[in-house]
């Protein structure tokens, strides 16, 4: 019962829901609030509807080619098919199509990643930190389920890094990070945790530091800043500062649930931003976006001098949103100059449905500085786990810009892993998420100055 429910739901609710959160059509952000309470309504007609529309079964077909990988246990199996799709794990090993990226948002500045095959975190965190899915349809069992091989912390903030050393843990993925992120992650997860220390905390903001987490992925780390308030900027249009506006139809979806809070733990221990790279594609991930500009203007010139970025995921939420806008991660993006970026931290804080206010203030801030990216913009809850929406070919052509060269290994293949050919088929992916919570961003003024500047505070965060 349960699954053909969830099966109607995805096949007759999904799309109309989706196209209202992302609406490609209709640019102004009011008009797809409107119209998801609609979208919503349709949930409830679906249920009602007799199985026979579902459409067809989406039990995927077990590939007949033999494995001489390992055969993966069941519930780590049903993780990475939640989060990267069926279509692409092998169903008996578990493996993760390689040759390929994927990216599912779990929430906040957390993704479960699968890179080329390597299954890994960044950041580890659940927004509400519920114990059943629910607003995020995500719980940290469904982390720990993924197995990963890393977890990769940007920063140690609670809203960032609160589970990585339970999931560390319970893994045996390596925690990556400063020495301060590691010392977090064992106090909380104990002293067998691993740990890939890439910055003490004596290193200056701009430090680089190459090494392999991957003996086939190249891999960067940049010391740099976490947000942080500053009086205006005069060379920054302010008149395009972000206010976000709960959605009510996102608020109806279901009762509130637990909302975000300011919480102590956690010291910052320091903000890294990450590179990886396999062949000619190199993914740029930071969760949080400093003020560069007057605090290190310095790593503006290390984030240029970088391998070209593909794809960035970036935080676009900071302390500095309610003085200057945007401008920080615009910033970031223009001196990184990614083909494709993706936003994240947007739903904390500024949640139920109203970070979408965000997008044409940040599309508006790319334009002025004269940046061309294609941004793929996520909506909560509606974006969160989310196969396939996230997903890049490493080989695709518009990675290409006559630059290739051999400093990074190429992508690896299902024989080079040991797995069979991966028999393609739809999946039913995520039930349709629920909500939660509550809005704080009159707070974040006030955070902003109490967090002050430097590089290890405690108190409230982001």
């Amino acid at each position: 019962m349960g699954g053909a429910l969830v099966r109607r739901v995805e096949a007759l609710a999904c799309p109309l829901i989706r196209w209202a959160a992302a609406a490609p059509v209709l640019p102004e952000p009011a008009m797809r609030r409107h119209l998801r309470p609609l979208a919503m309504a349709t949930i409830a007609a679906t249920l009602s509807l007799p199985a026979s529309h579902a459409g067809a079964d989406t039990t995927h077909a077990r590939s007949t080619a033999t494995s001489t990988a390992a055969p993966a246990p069941a519930e780590v199996v049903a993780a990475r098919q939640y989060f990267f799709g069926a279509e692409n794990v092998d169903p008996i090993t578990g493996v993760v199509r390689p040759g390929e990226v994927h990216l599912s948002w779990v929430s906040v500045a957390t993704f479960a990643a699968a890179v080329d095959g390597h299954v890994v975190l960044f950041d580890a965190y659940i927004h509400k930190q519920e114990d059943r899915p629910n607003y995020v349809p995500a719980t940290t069992q469904d982390l720990v389920d993924l197995a990963p091989e890393a977890i990769f912390v940007g920063h140690a903030h609670f809203d960032h890094a609160l589970d990585s050393g339970p999931i560390a843990a319970a893994t045996g993925a390596v925690v990556v990070g400063t020495q301060s992120h590691c010392d977090q992650a064992r106090a909380s997860g104990g002293d067998a945790v691993r740990c890939e220390v890439v910055f003490s905390d004596l290193d200056d903001f701009g430090a680089v530091r190459e090494f392999d987490v991957f003996d086939d992925v190249c891999t960067s780390a940049v010391l740099h800043v976490h947000s942080a308030a500053e009086p205006p900027d005069p060379d920054h249009d302010h008149t395009s500062n972000p206010v976000p506006t709960p959605d009510a139809g996102t608020v109806l979806l279901h009762p509130p649930g637990p909302g975000f809070m300011f919480d102590a733990a956690g010291d910052e221990g320091g903000t890294v931003l990450y590179q990886l790279r396999i062949g000619d594609f190199a993914l740029t991930y930071h969760d949080s976006s400093g003020p560069l500009k007057e605090q290190a203007p310095q790593v503006f010139d290390v984030l240029r001098g970088l391998p070209q970025t593909d794809v960035q995921v970036g935080a676009i939420l900071g302390f500095n949103q309610p003085f200057n806008g945007l401008r920080d991660p615009a910033m970031y993006i223009e001196a990184l100059r990614p083909t494709v970026f993706v936003p994240n931290h947007h739903d904390f804080v500024t949640e139920y449905g109203s970070s979408d206010d965000f997008e044409p203030v940040l599309l508006g801030d790319l334009e002025a500085m004269g940046v061309e990216t294609e941004v793929r913009f996520l909506y909560d809850p509606f974006d969160y786990v989310r196969p396939n929406l996230l997903s890049y070919r490493i080989d695709d052509a518009r990675w290409d810009r006559g630059l290739a060269s051999d400093a990074c290994p190429k992508p690896r293949t299902a024989a080079s892993l040991g797995a069979a050919p991966i028999a393609a088929a739809p999946a039913a992916n995520a039930a349709l998420p629920a909500t939660g919570g509550g809005l704080g961003f009159l707070a974040m003024a006030l955070a902003g100055f109490l967090a002050g500047r430097g590089r290890s505070r405690p108190g409230p965060q982001l």
